[in-house]
C-alpha cells in the first residue's frame, strides 16, 4: 500500500490529537485547578482580590468539585472519537466557569451548570449502565448523582442546604475514586508485584469491592437526608468503608511498588482517600462540623488522584510508557504537603503555603500534559 501523502498525514495527525477528549479537557482542568482555586483561597484570607463568588468556603467547594473534578471526569470518562460533542460539553462547562465567578447566584449560572452536568451524564452513563456488572453500572448512578447534588446546592435557599450538598457531592466523588482508583491500580499493581515474583492472590477483590459501594451509597442516602441519627450512622457506615478498603491496600502488598512512582502516587491518593473516610466518619459521629475532614477527600485524595491519573494516562498514550517522565509524578508529593498544611495548619501562613504548592504541582501537570499533546502532534505528522 502507498504511503499516505504529507498532507493526508498532517490532517491524520491533527485529527489524532483530538481524538482522545482528555487531550484537551486536563490541560484545562489542570490549568483551572492550578489558578482559580488557589486564588480562591488566597482571596478568602485577604492576601489577594478575588471576585464575591470566589471568596466563601461554598463558592470554593463549588468550583472544587464542580468544576475542576467534573472537568477531570469527562476526560476520563467520555469516550474517544466524540469530539463535536466533547466540544460543546466543554464550551457549557467554561461559560458554566465564567457565570458562577461573575454571578454565582443568577439563573444563568444554574442554567449553565445544570447543562454542564447533564450533558456530561447523558453522554457518560449509557456506557457504564450497558455493563453487565451491577458496579460498573455504579459509575453513571454516581455521575447521575452528581446531577442532583448540583442542582441541590443551586435550589438551596439557605447555607445548610448548600453546605449538605457539597457534604453529599465529596462522597460521591469519592466514591468514583475508589471505583475508578481500584481498577486501575488493582491489574497494575498485580502486574509489578508479580515480576518480582510474589504471589498475589486477592487483585480486584470484587466482593469487598461492592461491600464498599453499598456502605458509601448508604452513608451518601442518610447524608442527603441531614437527619442527625442519619449523619451519625453515615459516619459509621465511612469507618467500615475505610476499614474494608485499607484490608484491598494491605491484600495489593502494595509495600512492593516502592520503586514506581506512578503506582505509589496512586496508592498515596488512595490511603488519602481512606483517611478522609475516617476522619468525615468521626466527625460526623461526633456531630462536629466535618469541613476539616473533608480536605482530607478534596485536597488529599482528589488532588492526588486527579494529578496522577491525568499524568499517567497522557504518558501512556503518547509515549507507551508510564515512567516516561519519573520525576513529574513528584506533583503527588506536594499535593500531599498542601493536603497535610490545609488540614492541620492554622491561620494564614499554611494557606499561602497550602496554595502555593498546590499551584505549582499542577501548574507543572498542564506543562507536561501540554508537552504531551504537542509530542503526539509531532509524532503523527512524521508518521
Amino acid at each position: 500500500m502507498a504511503a499516505a501523502p504529507p498532507a493526508a498525514r498532517s490532517t491524520r495527525g491533527a485529527r489524532s490529537a483530538w481524538h482522545f477528549p482528555g487531550s484537551y479537557w486536563f490541560p484545562l482542568a489542570a490549568l483551572y485547578g492550578a489558578i482559580v482555586l488557589p486564588w480562591s483561597v488566597l482571596g478568602q484570607i485577604g492576601l489577594l482580590p478575588a471576585p464575591a463568588a470566589l471568596r466563601t468556603g461554598l463558592g470554593h467547594a463549588h468550583e472544587m468539585l464542580f468544576g475542576f473534578a467534573l472537568a477531570v471526569v469527562a476526560g476520563y470518562t467520555l469516550k474517544p472519537g466524540t469530539m463535536g460533542r466533547s466540544a460543546l460539553l466543554l464550551l457549557a462547562w467554561a461559560l458554566a466557569r465564567l457565570a458562577f465567578v461573575l454571578a454565582p447566584a443568577s439563573r444563568v449560572a444554574f442554567g449553565l451548570n445544570g447543562l454542564f452536568v447533564a450533558g456530561l451524564a447523558l453522554l457518560v452513563a449509557p456506557t457504564y449502565l450497558r455493563a453487565s456488572k451491577w458496579s460498573n453500572r455504579s459509575v453513571a448512578l454516581v455521575i447521575g448523582a452528581l446531577a442532583l447534588a448540583l442542582l441541590a446546592f443551586h435550589l438551596a435557599g439557605q447555607a445548610g442546604g448548600r453546605h449538605s450538598a457539597v457534604l453529599v457531592a465529596v462522597l460521591l466523588l469519592s466514591t468514583l475514586m475508589f471505583f475508578m482508583g481500584g481498577r486501575i491500580l488493582a491489574p497494575a499493581v498485580a502486574g509489578h508485584v508479580r515480576t518480582r515474583r510474589a504471589p498475589l492472590v486477592h487483585v480486584v477483590q470484587p466482593a469487598l469491592e461492592l461491600a464498599v459501594l453499598c456502605l458509601l451509597g448508604a452513608a451518601v442516602l442518610l447524608a442527603a437526608g441531614g437527619i442527625a441519627w442519619g449523619m451519625r450512622l453515615a459516619g459509621a457506615l465511612l469507618l467500615a468503608a475505610a476499614a474494608l478498603a485499607l484490608v484491598r491496600v494491605l491484600r495489593w502488598h502494595a509495600w512492593l511498588c516502592h520503586d514506581q512512582p506512578d503506582l505509589l502516587a496512586l496508592l498515596a491518593g488512595y490511603l488519602w482517600l481512606i483517611a478522609g473516610w475516617l476522619l468525615t466518619g468521626a466527625a460526623l459521629l461526633a456531630q462536629r462540623p466535618a469541613t476539616t475532614a473533608l480536605h482530607a477527600i478534596t485536597a488529599g485524595a482528589l488532588g492526588t488522584l486527579t494529578h496522577t491519573v491525568m499524568l499517567r494516562t497522557r504518558m501512556f498514550r503518547v509515549t507507551g510508557n508510564t515512567l516516561h517522565l519519573r520525576w513529574a509524578y513528584l506533583g503527588a508529593l506536594l499535593l500531599g504537603l498542601a493536603a497535610l498544611l490545609r488540614i492541620g495548619g492554622q491561620g494564614p501562613a499554611p494557606l499561602l503555603a497550602a496554595s502555593v504548592l498546590w499551584s505549582l504541582a499542577y501548574l507543572l501537570l498542564a506543562g507536561v500534559l501540554l508537552w504531551l499533546r504537542s509530542a503526539r502532534a509531532r509524532a503523527a505528522k512524521s508518521a
